[in-house]
């Protein structure tokens, strides 16, 4: 039944009748606890989330709850029953905090509206507690724990042996480890976690280095244990800091820092810790880049090296030296826990809470309304297999993926020993020359810049074949070539896992046509390959950097689709890191553009913490980060004190518009940040009952929107500065800056360019991101349909359908087989802005607090056959929303499907069909619960616009709209 959502939510299927079921999807502090492997917070006082049982009933609120917690099998806390509708960052209710290095369990059960008894218990859940101050117990330690690797040589695998001979049972043993750049961390003989890659996250490392705490007490035995840490370059190493960029930071060779802390059931603890009594190589990896790949070695493995017992008689095992820690204390730097999921490679990096690429009952559209989208399914349990192979010349394989991808291949090769293969990675084939019409049958690397982007293996020579994948690099690529195998590789030799900051699937959006579909699925495609511990730009050439434009414009879009809340509440952090008397740079870490930062890259600070709030209704998010947002606007008003907005400093401006078209005045595309940001901070300051900011930003906002106005509006053409579409965008999407009386004729100008341009925008990256919901919101949502759906340069469409190559991915700039190698990827993040519109007006979902708006936007009976029907799935923390219509019913009739899950409410809006229809009736499972002649059951109708308003509690509803 659609009504019961048709799908498996997070391991609990419904059952009709079973009124006892249990909460599900509990987080802790937002980690999904089903999902994370070795729950571990950094607070002793956590929030937690669930979302009620599932139910037929509708209208189901929660009216009370109880959490339990216990340790060692022993109950500490008990609230009993709270009475409270809260099911959201639900604080943690016990007077005692929890205590550090502490295992706990909890549960929880909650009275709900539907029945009168409680429900269910959920399971134990398991969590354990960090260290809270690990700076500290470094410092109280000195002389016993150590960062530890070499100056002399590349020492990147350490090894000690530790004997356990207390007699009692160990009770737990837990691992405390930073290796930088990277490091993996064995213990007798296994990877501790093996989808776990490029650890740790990257950061300004010297004010802040990041650490990993791993529960290994399966892994400790009584007698002799071994442990093993590889290290690689990561970010730590200066070859990443390419020129052009900012001055290198003095980083240097990897180092490691490694407590084991056991305690036995007696009490008795045992400490292993990083110092001169381990002894440390330069293993198999000769050589590991981010930017440039491996260079591995496969004669120097030593495969049973992390085993108790091993003896090597071909190496030179040495003492590694004492060296400094890369936290520099003088700036407030500290070493502080990893609080987010971390890099995952294979079927462990993604999950997925909705349905995808599938269709249902609860569905008007089937796979063939959907038509075939080019690419690989997120589906395919994170790792791809090639579609094809091709042998341009003798001893070259050249792979296709079928999917612009991140990550990595795993080759099986076989050969004698000391026989080199050379492998390289790219994003498209060499083109045809016109003249011809013939490629040489290449990869086409130039683009990547000063990138090799390759690996290198030397076989080892073992007679039964040999795997080789890399470990301490990472490739953006569709194509990979391989050089040399003394054998014939077959497709079945190949595989590439996809490599990216592990995160949940909660957003699915797909259409009647194609073209939507399409440029979906290459949105999702370029984010996820640009989650890599902080959002990056690209993830294939000399660069992959924290640019604060790109995560600023995609970060709504990127918060419809995935579950990412530690993930930007991390990158937030590394913001405040680097943030200099309010500044902050283009680029975070800073190692690349200005210090301080275009105004449309440094928003990305409120930006992300605005979205945030949005999408998680957490207004503790707010009251961390309100202190430096108000620092950060005040830096970009003091410039503004110099400048006027006439001559408001900026870097890029409205970055990447398609050519031959030019950029828009930058002084007004700054100005559009600056107002754009106090308004953010009105509202912020609103929430939080500021109310003296309240008034002093919105007095500061009148002025700025008046002098917007008198500065860049020219009243002898009737337009903004230059006429171009960017300007009129950016100046209507600001509240109250376009005066009224101006106000229809500037959209009026808009509209017609795009319409004498034959239906295309000649926007950049920042315009485009405000295009779409403007034109939806002010009356011409055909015109934005007929936009997206466009397929004729320049257009979303036209990066898969030309004749050069077709994207499965977003591009970087409009005219990519074109355009100067220097800058062309192939997947790009900056201009997915229009997915979020995907979302909030195409489906209509919007986000305000626990009441959700669901509002599609209606293209007129005329167009409807570019859009006749959508289906929308986006979990919350209340559960799944669910958004489905159809206009192929009967002429002037929508069907709606409509679910809302339980604890939460929405107010439904249902749009006219076409200009001045008015609403005939509403029928809901089949009957009339309003009609133009007997208007009733609580449905609001204005009659200046027509809109139909209904409100209503969670459930699942389906309506017929009749308009006449």
């Amino acid at each position: 039944m659609w009504s019961l959502y048709g799908i498996i939510v997070c391991g609990v299927v419904f059952v009709v009748g079973q009124p006892s079921l249990a909460p599900y999807d509990v987080r802790i502090e937002y980690y999904k606890a089903e999902i994370t492997k070795d729950l571990v917070i950094g607070t002793d006082y956590p929030h937690f989330c669930w979302k009620l049982p599932l139910t037929n009933q509708r209208d189901v609120r929660q009216i009370g709850y109880q959490l339990q917690i216990r340790s060692q099998n022993k109950l500490v806390w008990d609230s009993d029953r709270i009475n409270s509708s809260r099911s959201i960052h639900v604080p943690y209710p016990f007077e005692q905090k929890l205590e550090e290095l502490t295992h706990y369990q909890v549960r929880l059960r909650v009275w709900t509206s539907a029945i009168e008894t409680a429900s269910s218990w959920t399971l134990w859940i398991p969590f354990r507690t960090s260290m809270y101050n690990f700076q500290q117990y470094l410092l109280d330690r000195n002389d016993e724990v150590s960062w530890i690797g070499s100056t002399q040589i590349y020492m990147n695998e350490l090894r000690k042996e530790f004997n356990v001979s207390n007699t009692s049972p160990i009770q737990s043993a837990t691992v405390f480890i930073s290796g930088i750049g990277y490091y993996e961390l064995y213990l007798n003989g296994d990877n501790v976690d093996p989808s776990r890659k490029l650890d740790p996250g990257w950061t300004t490392y010297q004010k802040r280095t990041l650490f990993a705490s791993y529960d290994v007490t399966p892994k400790i035995k009584l007698g002799m244990n071994a442990v093993g840490v590889k290290l690689g370059n990561g970010w730590y190493s200066q070859e990443q800091y390419l020129l052009p960029s900012v001055p290198e930071p003095t980083y240097g060779p990897p180092r490691l820092m490694f407590i084991l802390k056991i305690i036995f059931n007696n009490s008795d603890q045992m400490n292993v810790y990083s110092d001169q009594t381990w002894k440390g190589r330069q293993g198999s990896i000769i050589h590991d880049s981010v930017y440039n790949g491996e260079f591995v070695d496969g004669r120097y493995d030593r495969l049973n090296w992390t085993h108790v017992g091993f003896t090597d008689s071909l190496s030179l095992w040495i003492t590694p030296e004492i060296l400094p820690s890369p936290v520099d204390t003088t700036v407030n730097g500290q070493l502080t826990l990893q609080d987010m999921p971390p890099i995952r490679a294979g079927p462990d990096a993604l999950h997925f809470e909705v349905e995808y690429d599938v269709d249902d009952d609860g569905s008007y559209l089937s796979k063939e309304d959907i038509g075939k989208i080019l690419g690989a399914s997120l589906k395919d349990e994170g790792i791809l297999h090639p579609i094809s192979v091709i042998i341009p010349t003798l001893n070259v394989h050249i792979f296709d993926m079928g999917q612009n991808m991140v990550g990595w291949c795993r080759f099986k090769f076989h050969g004698p020993r000391g026989v080199g293969i050379h492998i390289r990675h790219a994003e498209i084939l060499s083109q045809a020359v016109v003249s011809t019409g013939k490629a040489t049958g290449g990869i086409y690397t130039d683009n990547l810049r000063g990138a090799t982007a390759s690996d290198t293996y030397i076989l080892r020579g073992d007679p039964n074949g040999e795997i080789y994948e890399p470990r301490f690099t990472v490739h953006g690529f569709r194509y990979v070539a391989v050089f040399g195998s003394p054998t014939p590789l077959l497709i079945d030799d190949v595989e590439c896992p996809i490599v990216h900051s592990e995160t949940t699937v909660k957003g699915h959006f797909s259409s009647s046509n194609s073209v939507i579909n399409q440029i979906q699925h290459n949105i999702v495609w370029g984010q996820l390959g640009n989650l890599m511990s902080l959002p990056t730009d690209c993830p294939q050439r000399d660069e992959r950097k924290g640019w604060m434009g790109d995560a600023a414009l995609s970060v709504n879009e990127a918060l419809y689709n995935f579950d990412l809340s530690k993930f930007y509440l991390n990158f937030l952090t590394l913001i405040k890191d680097v943030q200099l008397l309010g500044f902050v740079p283009d680029t975070v870490p800073l190692s690349f553009g200005f210090y301080p930062a275009d105004p449309n890259w440094g928003t990305a600070l409120p930006t992300i913490t605005w979205q945030l709030y949005r999408h998680y209704n957490d207004i503790q998010i707010l009251r961390n980060h309100y202190d430096s947002i108000r620092a950060y606007v005040e830096s970009v008003r003091d410039g503004y004190r110099l400048t006027g907005l006439a001559e408001l400093i900026f870097h890029y401006g409205d970055w990447v518009p398609p050519p031959p078209q030019s950029k828009t005045k930058g002084h007004l595309v700054a100005s559009f940040a600056f107002l754009h940001d106090v308004s953010l901070l009105i509202n912020m300051s609103q929430i939080l009952g500021y109310s003296d900011d309240t008034e002093t930003y919105t007095t500061l906002y009148r002025h700025l929107a008046e002098e917007f106005h008198r500065v860049f509006f020219k009243s002898s053409d009737g337009y903004y500065t230059d006429g171009m579409q960017a300007a009129q965008i950016l100046a209507l999407a600001l509240p109250n800056v376009v005066p009224m009386n101006v106000r229809d004729h500037v959209l009026q100008h808009l509209v017609q360019d795009i319409q004498a341009k034959g239906n295309h925008v000649t926007t950049g990256i920042v315009s485009t991101a405000q295009l779409y919901p403007l034109l939806s919101d002010n009356g011409h949502h055909d015109l934005a349909v007929q936009l997206i759906t466009t397929i004729t340069y320049p257009s979303y469409g036209y990066m898969f359908n030309n004749p050069y190559e077709n994207a499965t991915t977003l591009w970087e700039i409009w005219n990519a087989p074109f355009g100067d190698p220097g800058m062309n990827s192939r997947n790009h993040h900056m201009f997915a802005s229009v997915g979020s519109w995907f979302y909030s007006h195409l489906a209509g979902i919007d986000l305000q607090a626990d009441v959700f708006v669901i509002h599609p936007r209606m293209i007129s009976e005329e167009k409807k056959h570019l859009l006749s029907k959508i289906d929308c799935r986006l979990s919350t923390l209340y559960g799944v929303v669910h958004v489905s219509y159809t206009r192929d019913t009967s002429p002037n009739a929508i069907s709606f499907r409509i679910t809302i899950p339980g604890n939460s409410q929405a107010k439904v809006i249902f749009e006219p069909l076409f200009p001045d229809a008015k609403c005939a009736a509403i029928i809901e499972s089949n009957q009339v619960i309003w009609s133009s002649t007997n208007k009733q059951n609580n449905v609001d109708e204005d009659s200046q616009t027509g809109l139909m308003t209904i409100r209503i509690g969670s459930g699942s509803y389906e309506y017929q709209v009749l308009w006449k």
